[in-house]
């Protein structure tokens, strides 16, 4: 199972979840479809930086490029170095960086769960004959600029329209961090196999409260069950 380790903050703020459902026809600030884009258009945000400083600013997060975008005066941008930014509060959700991605945590305690939002895209099928679909994708066009002023941290323009004529397929990975290491899950199956010392008590919620591991609202339920378990092992 892939594991990778990383720094994670002693604590996090406590979490108020909303629950949120993607919107297909969603549209930038310019009326322009935005699909692959985790809200359905740029949202106020907070920025908070591990020097202590932050900010506020229009912000969505690009599912196919795995990018945090912020939106000043028309002009999108994405980090120039995501390793400064602390975390990130974006419609009642924290996202933190994760590398050069960001990652949204869902539950904290003895061990935090993430949800890795992401969407692959390729270009609608052309038939090339015998049954083969042909699917080749140009590169995204991205222009190196370097903000001098307000927005220090922004420095990437960027383009986020799609290329036409594109499927955008849900990507999603669930991440739990436990002793010290990262771990994904998407199944059942998998979850259990991270918590075997808690198997029978965690399957038998699952079964209860009918978990379904594609809903982000299910896996936040499960995860808070987890640290309550962890919680009362840890007092005994």
């Amino acid at each position: 199972m892939k594991s990778v380790s990383i720094p994670l903050k002693a604590t996090l703020f406590t979490l108020s979840v909303i629950i949120l459902s993607f919107d297909l026809s969603g549209q930038d600030n310019k009326g322009n479809p935005i699909p692959h884009f985790l809200f359905p258009s740029f949202r106020d945000g907070t920025v908070i930086m591990k020097d202590g400083k932050n900010f506020n600013t229009l912000l969505n997060y690009n599912m196919v490029e795995e990018k945090m975008i912020t939106e000043v005066n028309g002009i999108y941008r994405y980090p120039k170095n995501v390793r400064l930014i602390d975390s990130i509060y974006l419609e009642d959700r924290v996202f933190v960086p994760v590398g050069n991605k960001f990652y949204e945590v869902l539950s904290t305690g003895s061990v935090t769960f993430f949800l890795q939002n992401k969407s692959s895209f390729a270009p609608k099928g052309s038939d090339v004959g015998y049954g083969v679909t042909s699917r080749s994708v140009g590169p995204t066009k991205l222009q190196r600029f370097e903000l001098s002023d307000v927005m220090y941290q922004s420095g990437e323009v960027v383009y986020i329209d799609l290329p036409p004529d594109v499927d955008i397929t849900p990507a999603s990975v669930y991440w739990v961090s436990k002793n010290d290491s990262m771990e994904e899950f998407n199944t059942k199956k998998q979850f259990l196999l991270l918590f075997s010392e808690f198997k029978t008590e965690l399957d038998e919620f699952i079964k209860k409260e009918n978990i379904n591991f594609k809903s982000r609202e299910d896996v936040i339920r499960l995860g808070n069950y987890c640290n309550k378990i962890f919680k009362k092992s840890d007092s005994h």
